[in-house]
């Protein structure tokens, strides 16, 4: 019996390893491509707004900064960070009310459909209930899997492109949603906490195309060299010193390996558009973790309070203003826009 489940396990693995690209290559063939180009078209074709002319009456001033956060494979839908995650944000957008925190995306599709928007949201909706249920079973960990293998194929460089283009274009909706102008010049800073942290580099791109001023913050983020790094004013990784999952980065990515200085985490880092920051002794997830905020450290601090000063730091902080590499360095691969 046991060895027919080890074996349904593994085909299972296979079937969603072997379907992972196809999602972002279906929207792509299917409506992705349209949308992307007439986004662009329609952006670059804007005239540029101030921020201050959006103080006309009835409209809503634009904050310094726009803050997107893209939580870790855990969640399934764009909405379903955790307690934990929520009042580290709460504290965050407290203490500096001139930046405009969305927490609403979900990062693990190109389709911009969370798991509870699908034919198979009830298996979805079960899986996510059992894990807090039952934490001994192992069937909630394919939420886990599922979105692990989407961060795989953010970072392909087959299917990437693709996969990245659908994110940037529903962190964009989100960003009109929330008043962003575009061609204001307001600066976006995408945070990504483990996974999220691939996905955050990857919306880069795109985004950047799109005019806007893009910079991005990894907790504990595992991501490779991807070339939105090129596209990033700056790049600040908050790594925890007990942390082994964030390891699987330069581990995995060949681009982060040493003998591979060319590529665009290599050059982020030589351009000093990296910023490194000690995320103390917490783990990747649950007790001592990042977000956790009962119970001290051992080096008796806080990690939430920690996460929260960190955050503080950057965000209420102008974006360092370092050269970008030439735009022939950033095209992005020829899939990625042609019809």
């Amino acid at each position: 019996m046991i060895w027919w489940l080890l074996g349904g396990l593994v085909a299972l693995l296979v079937a969603f390893a072997l379907l992972a690209p196809l999602e972002s290559l279906r929207w792509w063939s299917s409506q992705g491509s349209v949308q992307t180009r007439r986004t662009l078209a329609l952006t670059t074709k804007q005239p540029s707004t101030p921020p201050a002319t959006t103080d006309a009456p009835g409209a809503s001033p634009q904050p310094e900064r726009y803050v997107v956060y893209l939580s870790g494979i855990g969640v399934v839908d764009g909405e379903g960070i955790s307690l934990r995650e929520q009042a580290v944000w709460h504290r965050v957008q407290k203490d500096l009310p001139q930046v405009r925190v969305i927490a609403e995306v979900f990062p693990y599709a190109a389709n911009d459909r969370s798991l509870l928007q699908r034919a198979t949201s009830g298996m979805w909706t079960w899986l996510d209930k059992r894990r807090y249920r039952h934490r001994e079973s192992v069937a909630p960990y394919l939420i886990n899997l599922r979105n692990v293998l989407q961060v795989l194929v953010s970072a392909d460089p087959r299917y990437g492109p693709t996969f990245n283009a659908g994110l940037s274009l529903a962190i964009w909706d989100a960003l009109r949603e929330h008043g962003y102008v575009p061609g204001s010049g307001v600066p976006v800073t995408l945070v990504g906490f483990s996974g999220g942290g691939q996905m955050a580099v990857g919306a880069a791109s795109l985004l950047s195309l799109l005019g806007v001023p893009v910079s991005a913050v990894s907790i504990g983020g595992v991501f490779g060299a991807d070339p939105g790094f090129d596209h990033l004013q700056h790049f600040w990784d908050i790594r925890g010193g007990r942390d082994r999952l964030r390891l699987l980065g330069p581990l995995v990515f060949p681009g982060r390996w040493p003998f591979t200085p060319s590529s665009p985490w290599h050059r982020a880092m030589k351009d000093g558009r990296v910023t490194i920051y000690d995320g103390g002794p917490v783990v990747h997830e649950g007790r001592n973790s990042y977000f956790e905020g009962r119970r001290v450290g051992s080096d008796g601090v806080m990690p939430a309070d920690r996460l929260v000063g960190i955050l503080d730091t950057i965000l209420g902080s102008p974006v360092p203003q370092t050269p970008l590499p030439p735009p022939c360095d950033r095209t992005p691969p020829r899939h990625a826009t042609r019809r």
